[in-house]
């Protein structure tokens, strides 16, 4: 099948190319997980060295979609996106991010519902859990993070027997496997696994026992199970394209829900989409529990796509949407640069570029206009600096901490609900990667004509007074204000005072119990360039988070010094700010994580000695004290 060949050559290259990469990494780096079958059962964190650095330590958010509606597994259905990326090889994949901008970031967590990290190969490993990374951010923007189990089809390197080895059952029916996919997925705090049983020619009644192992995995856990349409019951693999009577066991049986998603494959029709319909609701089930694959690997939002089997009347039709590959923004920039990938980004999210296919030119539709952005602006404080995750340098209130390159989604800020639904022709939005306030990138509005620029959607009950914070610098003619939408359809604005410096702007939106903030938006006025580089909503003083006392080992070599920072205590939703101090007597920003272990590469030493230190910061931007410690390498 063409889908199978695709993947499969994709995962052999990635392996290929990952044993060069490795090279480029210190002797003590650590890695994300990935395993064979007999790997798997070995594993503990206890044994596995790399296993403290790929802990998520975000808390899932809770997600709303309006002022009404909120999103959790007991709300109302509604159609949504699960994207499958494959950002890195599966061997020597760095655990905690990179130390060059040219790697991929996702910035449109608002569209989808589901992050799987792709991956595996017959070379590598076929199970992959999500990077420690990726795990942290999707929860912060209210994401499930999914891991992979990918049995590859035999000619491109699948054996029978790993699907064997991982369906063995005890006596008393438990099965090892599933035990140890619920353990590493509760230690790493992700939200459940993608199984991709491709691997034919299977001897047995393989199609029934991989019925009781997913059974026996849903009893003994809440994690999530996503399945694709390629083994159907009697245990061969055949693609249906469709829900039916052949596949619909490993999406319910009587009354278990054998799978919170199903991906179907990706050569249907609207009639394939129209019948799975039916038959979901047959089963008791919601269509939107129905994923409709397609595959953007090769060409990105150059690609032919079934439009018209997806979308009717300005709406997802039928089934939701699954997206194969969509890191292919990245793949497709020839820089790898944040400015170039991410005008990728906005082309494939929010649609309207014109294709060339063999039938005549098409117009890519994308996502923006048919899926209503979700968001877990719910609750205060919220503070953002509209860090990208990546940088080519690190700012704190304007003033630039390092230089170096820096590549971690743990830290990426939520970013604008809407990016960005503006008339181009008045005013230019993009997130800008040459300034920013805090972090390592900005929002930037050219402009030439007024425009009301949304950002945010927001569910903030107004019970109380909330003092709103806004940092931002404007080069020539050019007046921003700030507009905050009511409930009640009230706008409320504020002006922005100008400078060519950052400079604070405060106001105070007035409390009022029967009402809600629900949109946060800026207006430009006139020509020039306005920057916004923070934005932040507290209602009451926020407590200071502790900051742990910490540990460190250090691995010294003749090309330098690498860090493991070991914090002895851990507060969820808090981060941990690095730093160490030159030989002039400056502080110098390593690298910032929620993590209770962190990996520093590379860090000078002055006479065998480093100058740390480490502060909290909450993610309402609240800090706390400072700790230092003496690092000594001559002992």
């Amino acid at each position: 099948m063409k889908k199978a060949i695709l993947i499969c050559l994709v995962i052999i290259g990635f392996a290929t190319k990952g044993h060069t990469q490795k090279e480029q990494y210190g002797d003590n780096q650590p890695y994300s997980s990935y395993w064979f079958v007999d790997e798997l059962l070995q594993w503990s964190a206890e044994s596995e060295k790399d296993a403290k650095f790929n802990i998520s330590q975000v808390a899932l958010a809770s997600r709303f979609l309006n002022d009404s509606t909120k999103l959790n597994d007991d709300a109302q259905k509604i159609p949504g996106i699960i994207a499958l990326m494959a950002p890195y090889t599966t061997n020597f994949h760095p655990s905690q991010g990179f130390s060059t901008v040219k790697q991929y970031v996702f910035p449109f967590w608002q569209y989808i519902d589901y992050f799987v990290q792709w991956g595996g190969s017959a070379n590598e490993g076929i199970i992959v859990s999500p990077t420690a990374f990726w795990t942290d951010v999707a929860h912060k923007n209210g994401v499930k993070s999914i891991g992979t189990v990918f049995f590859p089809p035999n000619v491109y390197g699948g054996k029978e027997e790993w699907v064997y080895e991982f369906l063995v059952q005890r006596e008393d029916g438990s099965f090892p496997v599933a035990d140890k996919l619920i353990e590493v997925a509760t230690t790493y705090n992700f939200d459940g696994w993608f199984i991709n049983q491709e691997t034919y020619d299977l001897v047995g009644e393989m199609g029934e026992l991989m019925q009781q192992f997913i059974s026996y995995y849903r009893e003994r856990s809440n994690l999530k199970l996503v399945w694709y349409d390629a083994m159907i019951d009697d245990s061969r693999v055949i693609w249906q394209d469709e829900l039916n009577n052949h596949n619909q066991i490993f999406f319910q049986k009587e009354d278990r829900s054998m799978s919170d998603v199903f991906f179907i494959n990706f050569r249907y029709n609207e009639v394939n989409l129209e019948d799975s319909k039916v038959l979901a609701r047959e089963l008791g089930r919601s269509e939107w529990d129905l994923f409709a694959g397609i595959d953007v690997q090769s060409k990105s939002f150059k690609t032919p796509i079934k439009w018209d089997a997806l979308y009717k009347d300005g709406k997802p039709n039928n089934t939701s949407i699954g997206i194969y590959w969509s890191n292919s923004t990245f793949d497709m920039s020839e820089t790898k640069l944040p400015d170039d990938v991410y005008a990728n980004e906005q082309q494939f999210w929010n649609g309207g570029q014109s294709i060339e296919t063999r039938f005549g030119k098409k117009t890519w539709l994308g996502f923006a206009d048919y899926f209503e952005p979700r968001s877990v602006i719910n609750e205060l404080p919220f503070k953002t600096n509209f860090n990208y995750g990546l940088g080519y340098f690190y700012n704190e209130q304007g003033k630039t901490v390092s230089s170096n390159e820096w590549h971690n989604l743990s830290i990426q800020d939520i970013l604008p609900t809407w990016q960005f639904q503006v008339d181009t022709i008045k005013v230019k939005a993009s997130i800008n990667f040459n300034d920013s306030y805090t972090g390592g990138s900005s929002l930037l509005f050219e402009g030439n004509e007024d425009a009301d620029i949304p950002l945010y959607k927001t569910k903030i009950n107004l019970d109380k007074n909330v003092k709103f914070k806004v940092v931002t610098k404007t080069i020539g003619p050019i007046s921003l204000e700030i507009y905050c939408q009511l409930s009640n359809g009230d706008i409320l604005t504020y002006p922005i005072k100008k400078s060519l410096a950052w400079k604070n702007n405060s106001f105070t939106i007035p409390a009022n119990r029967n009402l809600i903030l629900s949109k946060i938006g800026v207006r430009t006025k006139g020509k020039g360039s306005g920057y916004v580089g923070e934005l932040s909503l507290i209602s009451k003083k926020e407590t200071k988070p502790s900051t742990s006392t910490f540990k460190v080992q250090a691995f010294s070599h003749e090309n330098g010094t690498e860090l493991y920072v070991h914090f002895t205590s851990i507060l969820e939703n808090v981060y941990h700010n690095l730093y160490y101090v030159n030989a002039k007597n400056e502080k110098v920003w390593l690298g910032k994580t929620p993590a209770q272990d962190f990996y520093i590469s590379d860090i000078p030493t002055k006479k065998g000695i480093i100058n740390l230190e480490v502060q909290s910061e909450s993610f309402g931007g609240a800090k706390g004290k400072i700790i230092g410690k003496m690092v000594n390498l001559m002992n």
